[in-house]
């Protein structure tokens, strides 16, 4: 799936593509080509995954006022779970758009949990620094 395919099943055109492509970036990727313009996902991840810890902390403190703090860290860490995240990432088809190594992709590396939540994490990032918050 290209780039401009996967904006259209995320519904959301990036002001920058380049951040979009980075996102989708497994590190092994970047072992087999050439060009030194293209970068891994790892830093998006990192950003993302902060971004999405926020934010449900955000979403459930405001909607469950009566929770507390140690309810609320295990509903958080529940949410945004390797495992969770992994199939947002399927029903997002992230794994279909992931640029990675052949030896990743014939070893199933597509399907593979890390993979598809790192990816989803680093659209995350991506999203962030392209459109803000709000998107």
């Amino acid at each position: 799936m290209t780039v401009e395919e996967f904006q259209e099943v995320l519904g959301v055109s990036f002001v920058n593509p380049y951040l979009l492509e980075q996102a989708l970036t497994h590190r092994s990727y970047i072992n087999e080509q050439a060009d030194d313009l293209v970068e891994d996902n790892e830093r998006l991840e990192y950003l993302g995954d902060a971004i999405l810890d926020f934010i449900t902390a955000d979403m459930l403190y405001r909607r469950y006022p009566e929770m507390s703090e140690g309810v609320m860290t295990r509903v958080r860490s529940a949410l945004v779970r390797t495992d969770s995240l992994a199939q947002l990432a399927l029903d997002c088809q992230v794994g279909a758009a992931l640029l990675m190594g052949k030896g990743e992709e014939n070893s199933g590396g597509r399907e593979r949990a890390n993979n598809l939540c790192s990816g989803f994490e680093a659209i995350i990032g991506a999203m962030y620094l392209d459109r803000g918050l709000d998107v």
